[in-house]
């Protein structure tokens, strides 16, 4: 993987295809477990082997409780400052199953497609 991590053709592929992809890594780590944002990050860079920026994470978490995909809710922590903890809702369940399902049928046809040269 040391030739594309140095080709930038390669590095801005992987960069839109992250950046397609992160409603789909998010919704499936709050289909797993309730998180701040810190820790949602911390948990996606951790999975995705990659710097996740923050400025990247808000937004989106944004509207995805604006299309009411996820729920958030302070609370107040015994030190330090609340937190806002968020959490997938059951249409936000629906449409990560989906997800999944057209995940797996891509994967399928790129993987068919591959094994047939």
């Amino acid at each position: 993987m040391k030739k594309e991590q140095s080709n930038p053709h390669f590095l801005k592929w992987e960069q839109q295809l992250r950046k397609g992809l992160l409603s789909f890594l998010v919704l499936g780590e709050l289909s797993r477990e309730r998180h701040y944002g810190y820790s949602l990050i911390a948990a996606l860079r951790e999975s995705l082997e990659a710097n996740m920026a923050e400025g990247t994470i808000y937004p989106l978490l944004s509207r995805l409780q604006r299309d009411q995909l996820i729920r958030a809710e302070w609370e107040i922590q015994p030190t330090g400052p609340a937190r806002k903890y968020y959490q997938i809702t059951s249409e936000g369940r629906r449409l990560l199953g989906q997800m999944q399902a057209h995940w797996r049928h891509v994967n399928q046809r790129l993987n068919n497609r591959g094994n047939t040269r």
